[in-house]
């Protein structure tokens, strides 16, 4: 039997906190954010939408804003939670790092699906005489060319982030990084 990998156990270690903070963090922003979505009456959220002062995609994400703040909570915990396991090095907390790794490279890629809808419904928000006006056109075009450069730059960091998540989740599948957590003891 040989000593374990002085790297690997840096990586693990280093990894487990610096996801540590984060979720941390994380948690701490997505409680505030369903704190104040309650602070935010329903009927005024409703009334904006009503008036058309927000695009219906955003009203939308406002009408279930505690709903998403709290899968937001409840990812930062559980990203807590396997960060912790991964410094206690529990097999299950890498697993579950893996997976959180995973599921979040896809989600960028899902997010992507909203750039088209967002862009849609502020387009529908110009009134049909500012869309026959020179001024209107202008803006539409303009509108146009950030929704390529938001599709492009949304892709490309999915793409990153993809790539970052991919390497992390290698790393934690890598022989000496796998026999930090031995066998399970939970």
């Amino acid at each position: 039997m040989h000593a374990p990998d002085r790297n690997a156990a840096v990586f693990v270690t280093s990894l487990g906190w610096i996801s540590l903070v984060l979720a941390a963090l994380g948690s701490a922003w997505a409680l505030a954010q369903f704190l104040v979505g309650l602070l935010i009456p329903d009927a005024l959220v409703a009334d904006l939408a009503a008036q058309g002062l927000v695009p219906p995609l955003l009203a939308n994400l406002f009408a279930w804003r505690n709903v998403l703040a709290l899968a937001m909570l409840g990812l930062s915990l559980a990203l807590l939670a396997s960060a912790w396991g991964l410094l206690r090095r529990r097999e299950w907390a890498r697993l579950a790092f893996i997976a959180l790794l995973v599921f979040g490279a896809l989600a960028n890629f899902a997010a992507l699906a909203g750039i088209d809808p967002l862009f849609d419904s502020a387009l529908a928000m110009f009134p049909a005489s500012m869309r026959l006006a020179p001024e209107g056109q202008q803006a539409i075009a303009q509108l146009q060319s950030s929704r390529r450069l938001v599709w492009v730059t949304s892709l490309g960091g999915a793409l990153a982030i993809a790539g970052v998540h991919a390497w992390i989740a290698w790393q934690l599948c890598t022989a000496p990084v796998r026999a930090q957590f031995g066998p399970p003891r939970d």
